[in-house]
């Protein structure tokens, strides 16, 4: 009877650790397509509950007059406030997780707003269906309520979400 318990108890943990092993699998992130967004949409699954990521790092720099620079000389040095270079820098890496604000699927300008909060500050990237290419790429980024065009000399991110499934 014992051993029959014993048994019992080693399949159970065999059997326990294989369903948590098949679980754990690798999360790998994969482009947003519009394969995967009618996927979602067509089975009623919304796309508030994914996390969102960029493919690619992303620095903001904004070159806006209208921002009034606090500043003072010391020492000889031009030195500004960090308020100020706060304000006109925001670093973006792959890690940092989105949140869907909205996802306007008017034909032809399908468009995800992604809210990142980044340095205090709330960020919000605007990707921009590609067809060609079958994903949604960044073209514009709201900061502290102002919108503003991106423009990289490399590539600009595109939408990533994370999945056990990698596509390709």
């Amino acid at each position: 009877m014992k051993r029959k318990g014993l048994f019992i108890i080693v399949c159970l943990c065999v059997l326990s650790v294989n369903v948590f092993a098949q679980e754990a699998r690798q999360i790998n992130r994969v482009p947003v397509s519009w394969d995967v967004v009618e996927m979602l949409v067509n089975s009623k699954s919304n796309l508030n509950e994914l996390n969102y990521f960029l493919s690619v790092p992303l620095t903001i720099l904004i070159d806006d007059k209208s921002i009034d620079p606090s500043f003072q000389i010391n020492n000889g040095n031009l030195l500004y406030s960090d308020q100020y270079l706060n304000l006109i820098k925001v670093d973006l890496n792959i890690n940092h997780q989105g949140r869907l604000h909205i996802f306007y699927d008017t034909p032809g300008n399908e468009i995800f707003e992604v809210i990142f909060v980044i340095q205090n500050r709330y960020v919000t990237i605007r990707f921009k269906r590609n067809v060609h290419l079958n994903n949604f790429i960044a073209f514009s980024a709201i900061i502290n309520g102002r919108p503003y065009s991106l423009s990289s000399e490399t590539e600009l991110p595109i939408l990533m979400i994370g999945s056990n499934f990698n596509l390709r």
